[in-house]
């Protein structure tokens, strides 16, 4: 039984949560199994029975695949408030698809898959609102699918610069890469030896300045029109120092911080 009401409260507030009725959200919470962690440990096993899914209360968790030849392909970085393994619920064959690693020390709850769905069951609304949660994760991960099988290693990057964007209309911005490059290769599907040769290439085009976990964009109109949805796209790896325009304002540079991948 969860009694501290700050953890009462993020879990209500899910959005798995947060739409049962109060006897409903009140027998989760009797079911709820809290546990905090430590940096590096594996919290759930690809292939391993699922009969739970988990409420992230603080840190970040890794998703990631384990390949045949022994590859690791992360699928999600999860941040406090965010759930997974929640659709594992609905498979006819309830195994966890991926593995899950504590990033940072975290604490989280576990809910019981069965008496999820027993209560789903009983308020059809809430089934309702389940679902429109479900379709967003997978219009999400269309999307990511998208740009890894259409888009070359460095168009990768520079969508996944403009997709932090909170406006695309600001002169210039600063991005913080909150997560190692070698995680940021690993969800773009490349090396991070790529990923260096890729960001010392659009520095040197001027699309992009390095401070650190830092990245400056010193012209957000010049990487939308290189590599923006609606502008012209590079056809190649090869970024040249010629790509970049000047820019032609005189703003000073806006600060953003990114929170999550």
């Amino acid at each position: 039984m969860i009694q501290s009401p700050d953890t009462r409260r993020l879990i209500l507030h899910n959005p798995l949560i947060h739409h049962l009725d109060t006897v409903a959200q009140e027998r989760m919470l009797a079911s709820a199994q809290e546990s905090s962690h430590d940096t590096g440990a594996l919290l759930i096993r690809q292939g391993q029975d699922a009969d739970r899914f988990f409420i992230v209360l603080k840190g970040r968790v890794k998703l990631f695949r384990i390949s045949a030849d022994g590859q690791e392909k992360v699928v999600e970085i999860i941040h406090p408030g965010q759930t997974f393994a929640e659709a594992v619920m609905f498979m006819q064959k309830s195994i966890f698809p991926v593995c899950a690693e504590t990033l940072e020390p975290v604490h989280l709850v576990s809910l019981p898959n069965r008496l999820m769905l027993q209560l789903l069951q009983e308020n059809p609304q809430s089934c309702l609102h389940l679902l429109g949660h479900m379709s967003v994760r997978l219009h999400q991960r269309l999307g990511e699918l998208e740009t890894l099988t259409l888009q070359n290693a460095t168009q990768r990057f520079a969508l996944f610069l403009i997709q932090r964007l909170d406006d695309r209309s600001v002169e210039s911005a600063d991005i913080d890469l909150e997560l190692p490059k070698r995680l940021i290769a690993a969800r773009l599907s490349m090396q991070p030896e790529t990923l260096s040769r890729i960001m010392a290439r659009l520095r040197t085009a001027g699309l992009i300045e390095i401070h650190g976990r830092t990245i400056r964009i010193p012209s957000v109109y010049n990487l939308l029109n290189e590599f923006g949805d609606n502008g012209n796209h590079a056809s190649s790896d090869n970024v040249s120092a010629g790509s970049a325009v000047a820019d032609n304002t005189g703003n000073s540079p806006r600060m953003i911080n990114i929170s999550s991948i």
